[in-house]
């Protein structure tokens, strides 16, 4: 079997930079490497992806036009998806794969939308449990300031109050996860990417010798 890490956080963490750091470093070392994302590039995805991130009349994800439980089955059909025709194959195979997200990004953002999260967590039974989950702790303030400057930004990105629950929720699941480990997200690029790496070789390839 290969290895499965996730990278979670609030907006502005810097998920997906340090996912192709870490792809990266994996390849150097040989490992055969698939640095995949959430929402995916399949048919579900894109369309995800669409409604969250078009604002107006096109974005129907605004918690008014459709049921957050409508909101939380897209994205576990999403998911459900990408783990049966990609995560597990790729696994399989011994492959390494790095997610930019994945079902712990639902339990955070739809169990502070009002969800219930134990509706949530088996409503995900089927998402396969990663090796290690980075979870790159930002202060909501930090979050706000960085994704202000984004062209684009989703329904999420604009409600300070909400990555506020979200990131308390975060830090909630790290106690009922035992695989999600915290980084400090304030830190240099250089500096999250060695702690990243640290807990890799320390959770993982370590206990694999």
């Amino acid at each position: 079997m290969g290895i499965f890490i996730v990278i979670e956080g609030i907006d502005g963490a810097g998920k997906s930079t340090q996912a192709k750091l870490l792809a990266k470093w994996f390849e150097k070392r040989g490992y055969n490497v698939v640095l995949t994302k959430e929402p995916t590039d399949t048919a579900f995805g894109k369309l995800i992806r669409k409604l969250v991130l078009t604002g107006g009349r096109e974005g129907i994800i605004d918690g008014a036009k459709i049921s957050h439980e409508a909101e939380a089955l897209l994205f576990a059909a999403d998911r459900a998806e990408h783990v049966k025709k990609l995560i597990e194959p790729s696994l399989r195979t011994g492959k390494v794969v790095i997610s930019d997200r994945y079902f712990y990004s639902s339990l955070a953002y739809q169990w502070a939308r009002g969800l219930d999260l134990e509706w949530l967590i088996n409503l995900n039974k089927f998402a396969i449990r990663p090796d290690l989950v980075i979870l790159l702790d930002l202060p909501v303030k930090e979050s706000m300031k960085r994704i202000n400057g984004r062209q684009l930004k989703s329904e999420f990105d604009r409600i300070a109050e909400l990555q506020k629950k979200v990131r308390e929720n975060y830090l909630k699941l790290v106690e009922m996860f035992p695989e999600m480990k915290i980084v400090n997200a304030l830190a240099s690029i250089e500096d999250i990417h060695n702690d990243i790496v640290a807990l890799v070789e320390h959770e993982i390839l370590n206990k694999k010798e």
